[in-house]
């Protein structure tokens, strides 16, 4: 009887220890998961802000251009108004001065 007893207590501490065994596998795996799983989340975040950060840059040349070209298109219509008036002022000059010869 006591055979019995011992053969069954080194059985069960034996299976004690092969599930123990399977438990420590089970958690290094999930570790490991959940550390690949972390890796590949940072790599995304980097992609995705690189992403962004090359949006954003686009848009702050795009923006650029567009105030270069308001600018210099406002440069050109200062300088076409001002040519306007040069030139109006200009006729309006000659006419005072015939007027003038022909008051003479």
């Amino acid at each position: 009887m006591k055979k019995l007893i011992m053969t069954l207590a080194v059985a069960a501490l034996t299976l004690s220890f092969a599930i123990a065994q399977d438990v420590k596998q089970e958690t290094k795996e999930t570790a490991n998961q959940a550390g690949q799983t972390a890796k590949a989340a940072g790599r995304k975040v980097s992609r995705e802000t690189r992403q962004a950060s090359r949006t954003v840059k686009r848009a702050a040349k795009n923006t650029g251009n567009d105030i270069d070209r308001a600018a210099k298109n406002t440069k050109q219509d200062v300088k076409q108004g001002t040519s306007k008036a040069l030139n109006k002022t200009e006729r309006k000059l000659k006419k005072t001065e015939r007027k003038l010869n022909n008051s003479k």
